[in-house]
């Protein structure tokens, strides 16, 4: 047979059991024929094929994106709104700087919206962690504009005076019943609301993004993706719940845009999504009860493509803003050992209502990805799903634990044991790093995110970017899984939790390809699987490790397909 695309003269690092490396792939209907050296594939060349001849460059499977937001990250990036992240925004005054110029071009009384601020790479805020931007820090730019920032992690939002005055929020706002609306000494609100209760004092007042703008920002989120050796993504949170969540971006209607997208050939990645059924961070055994009878996902759609497996579920918050829920206390801040976000008015309620809800959901017969970063909410999710399994045993669902921070050795065993998984984001790790210790102490800090624990008890760790909350640059959240290094200082942090780069470049592709159901048909580069391909400049294999994060990703692959090429041509 006559191959549509052969890819010759390359390093070819397939990801099978073996971790082999070839040198050739041949590709016909969108997928591998053929994988081995330049002379064993060269016979399916004919005279149609397409030849991209390497040159010695390394190519991957497609990058799996296990977590991640689309959707939101597209609507976080420019033309939608104000890039924050660092290295663009390094100061206060470099975020003061950014909203002065985007007040100059809109409206005065339009909403301005800008996402990606981190406390821990803002100059002011290196020496104390409790450091933050606030109301003051915008109104003098801003006197006529209400303004929204979301920071990196989504948990924290730091609004303008014109946008309280919006809200309708004052010193006599009553405190939500979840997060924190932060106040000075006089009563007053300061602009800082953590966890999406208080968000949402001011977020539900936004104007929701329209469904031009929510196309838009998917496929915004695509382009970014692509670019970065992205071939396959789990959207961790679209549905009913999510209609007024920071603006709409994980509201019901992006299930029918993925659709659409489809049909109409722009969907340059395969999508799995997981379905939110009640408020974001949130959520309650009722809002699933509700809307898991009446709401309906597409189900004519090529599942190779897109398909909806799962439901979302959180148990905590996260430790920096003290809303892990923990065995042990806090070292610092007032915030004990944290809360669950499940209702309950006691810890053991809380536990038991979690249980309930991933009992219900798993009889259902979805699989759960379940937010859990402290070890008591990771403890009682992992008991959740032992007791889920002995009330209906069988089947395959791999619930998974997201994030995972503070997972024990014993429940990852437990874990391992159910054929479950979790999904961790190396490259938060490496941001949070030098701060954690001021926040668990340094014991617990070193430990966070310890992923030699759960691959040496065999448990399935994918790893992601959480985007918004980091940019999807796979090359980077190796590194740090590979070199464990504080994004500020460089300072090593439980250097006993390091993994190789084989075993990251695992936890991108064909783990990832375990997690959605779908390691039969890729994840790896081997014949019959899709032909879903990262070609990348640089040996990833030997290049010095803190070289990583810079490797140009030159083309993407999807199906056969080349979705990116930042090749100039060089392949032929």
């Amino acid at each position: 047979m006559e191959a549509d695309l052969v890819i010759t003269n390359g390093k070819v690092i397939t990801v099978d059991k073996d971790f082999s490396i070839k040198q050739s792939v041949a590709v016909k209907d969108g997928k591998i024929m053929s994988v081995g050296t330049n002379d064993e594939v060269k016979p399916l060349i004919g005279s149609n094929t397409r030849v991209l001849d390497l040159h010695g460059k390394s190519i991957l499977p497609g990058i799996n994106e296990s977590h991640m937001h689309p959707a939101f990250f597209g609507a976080t990036r420019p033309p939608l709104a104000i890039d924050l992240t660092f290295p663009a925004v390094k100061s206060i005054p470099d975020m003061v700087h950014a909203l002065q110029n985007r007040v100059s071009e809109t409206p005065p009384g339009e909403w301005i919206r800008g996402f990606g601020w981190d406390q821990a790479s803002l100059e002011e805020c290196k020496n104390d962690p409790s450091m933050l931007p606030r109301k003051g820090d915008l109104d003098a730019v801003s006197p006529e504009h209400p303004v929204a920032f979301t920071d990196f992690s989504c948990h924290t939002l730091l609004v303008n005076s014109k946008a309280l005055e919006r809200a309708g929020v004052t010193k006599d706002t009553p405190d939500p019943v979840s997060g924190e609306m932060e106040r000075d000494d006089n009563g007053e609100p300061t602009g800082i609301l953590k966890e999406p209760m208080a968000q949402a004092l001011v977020s539900e007042h936004v104007p929701l993004l329209t469904r031009d703008e929510k196309k838009t920002a998917l496929l915004t989120a695509l382009s970014h993706l692509n670019a970065n050796g992205v071939t396959s993504i789990t959207d961790a949170a679209i549905g009913p719940g999510g209609e007024n969540f920071l603006y709409g971006v994980m509201s019901s209607e992006f299930v029918h845009l993925y659709k659409e997208l489809l049909e109409e050939g722009k969907l340059t990645a395969r999508v799995s999504a997981l379905i939110l059924y009640g408020d974001y961070g949130a959520l309650t055994l009722e809002d699933i009860k509700k809307n898991i009878e009446t709401f309906n996902v597409p189900l004519d759609v090529d599942e190779t493509w897109l398909k909806f497996p799962g439901i979302k579920i959180f148990a905590d918050g996260i430790p920096l803003t003290y809303t892990s829920w923990m065995n042990e206390n806090y070292v610092s801040g007032n915030a004990g050992h944290g809360t669950s976000v499940i209702p309950g008015e006691t810890d053991q309620e809380q536990r038991d209502n979690l249980i309930e809800m991933i009992r219900y959901v798993h009889s259902k017969g979805y699989q759960i990805g379940l937010h859990a970063t402290g070890d008591r909410a990771i403890d009682a999710a992992v008991d959740g799903f032992v007791k889920a399994f002995e009330d209906k045993p069988g089947g395959d669902p791999r619930h998974y634990i997201i994030h995972g921070d503070f997972i024990s050795r014993e429940k990852a065993d437990v874990l391992a044991k159910h054929n479950c998984g979790v999904a961790m984001q190396p490259f938060i790790s490496a941001m949070i790093a030098d701060f954690e210790p001021a926040v668990v102490g340094e014991e617990r800090a070193a430990y966070e995110w310890p992923t030699r624990t759960v691959l040496d008890v065999g448990l399935n760790l994918t790893s992601s970017s959480d985007a918004p909350v980091t940019y999807p640059n796979w090359r980077m959240g190796i590194q740090s899984a590979v070199l464990r290094e504080g994004l500020v200082s460089g300072k090593v942090s439980g250097p006993e939790e390091c993994i190789t780069v084989e075993e990251a470049i695992r936890t991108y592709t064909i783990n990832g390809a375990w997690q959605d159901h779908m390691e039969d048909v890729k994840g790896s580069i081997e014949a019959g699987k899709f032909a879903d391909f990262c070609i990348i400049r640089d040996d990833i294999l030997s290049i010095e490790p803190r070289k990583i994060g810079e490797i140009p990703v030159l083309m993407t692959i999807v199906g056969g397909e080349i979705v990116f090429d930042e090749s100039a041509g060089a392949f032929g």
